[in-house]
């Protein structure tokens, strides 16, 4: 105690030897520590919060925390998935949400595992397994867009002791529409019920479900007979779908194998039917086979394959020998034997037991096959095919064709080898079974190609008469073509001689004219000349003038001009 008065008081001193400023730090400073461990203190003294909701979605967390501010009610968060508020406050808050229709859809569903009890049963645990089960499929069908709540109950039957066969699971679905839906169609309330069929398991089978709607009506009774009528209809199309694509297919590969050996002409597929059998059939086999000791050698041409029946696995074997007095029973020691005296005066007989046992395991391979066969098998095949034979018109000795219509056609039949070559092509084709009854029909008809004949005649008749028409043309053209050159001739000549005249005529008249104009010079009578007179005659002296002194020149103008003409 004089210790810390003592430290006390030198605290005081140094304290008082401090400036002002300090000593006010100093007491701010403590004044704070002090504050700080009252508010410490209190906090730590006071109540926890308490968790109002966990494990929320973001929907139902917005929703809850905006009504919360709304009713200015304290709360705190955790992330953005728990709401803490006070505990006294906690049930009151529950009410008013309740009110409100607030209280958002916590469904435990497997988190009931997440605490388990030492003391549970084996029947608490059943009942807790269904209420997680129960809850998950109510959780995934509120999760579907068109739902807005859902109510699922399920009901477990007990088995019975006495008998072996296991009593089914029922369910009963109360489904409540978001807004916006009117109804559920067929195919949704289907979903519905498989959802809920394939979560609890084979113990529920789809027609123990019952699907209601909020107003307690069945949605769930509907008739599958529509469906099943349609789906046997949509395999009954499907089927003639595969076979008539096998009909067809064998169909071309039997008409491109015959048309390369006759023409395509000549072949004529009748009919082609193709009957099929669709029962799946599913079968298990169980061989056994001897045991190879020594396998062949496929090089030599003979076999060295050894086999043997059976190895033996196991033996065993047992004798057993006993010869003399058989055991003849008494009652304990040190008492008189109960044993009848004629038992014991037969008790001298000599017995003798012999016994002999083998037992010997042979093993053998053992083959086992699941077989599952094709999903159709083709039960029976009828074709019936008609070759035509070899048909052409006659000829004439230079090898055309004689277009004499009362003359027929020359016909030759196809022999019998050839049919018989063509049927065993057809059987091939077809992987021919006698023993399921298939039918090949192969005969020679004789196709009837009047029409074609006639079209053949029409043509070669069209062809002469074409001949004639270009033959008489091209004399025409030719007639008319020499016509043309006789006329050129004839006019240019008419021409020529008309020119002649004009030029001999023109002529005459110049010599009189000259002559004329000669007299009147010697006469010496003046003679007036009009201008095309004396142009004329300045252009015959040019000519003239121009003549003697260069002849050639003139010349080959001449021959021009009557070149051109």
């Amino acid at each position: 105690m004089d210790f810390l008065t003592r430290l006390f008081n030198q605290a005081k001193e140094l304290f008082d030897k401090l400036e002002r400023p300090k000593k006010i730090i100093i007491g701010a400073v403590a004044a704070a520590i002090c504050i700080s461990f009252v508010v410490l203190f209190s906090v730590s003294s006071g109540e926890s919060n308490v968790v109002l909701f966990s494990e929320l979605t973001a929907d139902d967390f917005g929703q809850v925390t905006k009504k919360l501010d709304e009713m200015n009610i304290y709360y705190s968060t955790t992330g953005s998935t728990s709401i803490l508020v006070r505990p006294k406050e906690r049930d009151v808050i529950l009410t008013k949400l309740a009110q409100e229709k607030m209280i958002p859809k916590g469904i435990p569903g497997w988190k009931l595992f997440d605490l388990t009890k030492w003391t549970e049963t084996d029947r608490e645990i059943d009942v807790k397994y269904m209420r997680a089960l129960r809850d998950e499929i109510k959780r995934h069908i509120e999760a579907l867009s068109n739902i807005e709540k859902a109510d699922v109950e399920v009901a477990i039957t007990e088995d019975s002791l006495y008998t072996d066969q296991k009593s089914n699971y029922t369910s009963a679905v109360t489904v409540y529409l978001a807004p916006g839906y009117d109804k559920l169609s067929q195919k949704e309330v289907k979903g519905i019920i498989y959802l809920v069929s394939r979560a609890v398991g084979n113990r529920l089978p789809p027609e123990n479900v019952t699907v209601t709607d909020e107003f307690g009506k069945i949605i769930s009774d509907f008739d599958d007979e529509l469906d099943r009528a349609k789906a046997e209809f949509d395999i009954m199309q499907f089927r003639k779908k595969i076979e008539e694509r096998a009909r067809v297919k064998l169909l071309k590969d039997i008409r491109e194998g015959l048309e390369r050996i006759y023409s395509p002409d000549r072949i004529q597929i009748v009919r082609l039917n193709m009957e099929f059998n669709w029962d799946k059939i599913s079968e298990e086999q169980e061989e056994y086979s001897p045991i190879v000791m020594v396998p062949d050698d496929p090089k030599t041409p003979y076999s060295e394959r050894k086999v043997t029946k059976s190895l033996t696995v196991s033996e065993k074997n047992t004798e057993e020998h006993f010869q003399g007095h058989g055991f003849n029973p008494e009652g304990p020691a040190g008492t008189e034997s109960n044993t009848p005296p004629g038992y014991k005066a037969s008790d001298d007989q000599f017995a003798k037991y012999d016994k002999k046992e083998k037992i010997v395991n042979h093993a053998l391979n053992k083959t086992k096959r699941k077989i599952d066969r094709d999903p159709y098998d083709i039960t029976k095949v009828s074709v019936a095919i008609a070759i035509d034979g070899v048909q052409a018109l006659p000829r004439l000795s230079n090898g055309e064709y004689d277009l004499d219509p009362t003359k027929k056609p020359v016909q030759t039949k196809l022999s019998e080898d050839e049919l018989k070559q063509a049927e065993n092509i057809v059987k091939k084709a077809i992987n021919f079974d006698d023993s399921r009854g298939d039918q090949v029909a192969v005969e020679n008809i004789m196709f009837d190609r009047s029409s074609y004949w006639e079209s053949l005649r029409e043509e070669f008749r069209k062809r002469e008469q074409m001949k004639r028409i270009l033959l008489a043309a091209l004399i025409g053209v030719i007639a008319l073509f020499v016509g043309f050159i006789l006329f050129r001739a004839l006019s240019k000549e008419l021409e020529r001689r008309r020119r002649a005249r004009e030029e001999q005529l023109a002529l005459e008249q110049q010599r009189m004219r000259e002559a004329a104009l000669r007299a009147a010079e010697e006469e010496g009578i003046d003679v007036e000349l009009s201008l095309e007179e004396r142009a004329r005659l300045e252009l015959q002296e040019s000519a003239m003038n121009l003549a003697k002194e260069r002849p050639d020149d003139v010349a080959q103008l001449l021959r021009t001009w009557l070149a051109e003409e």
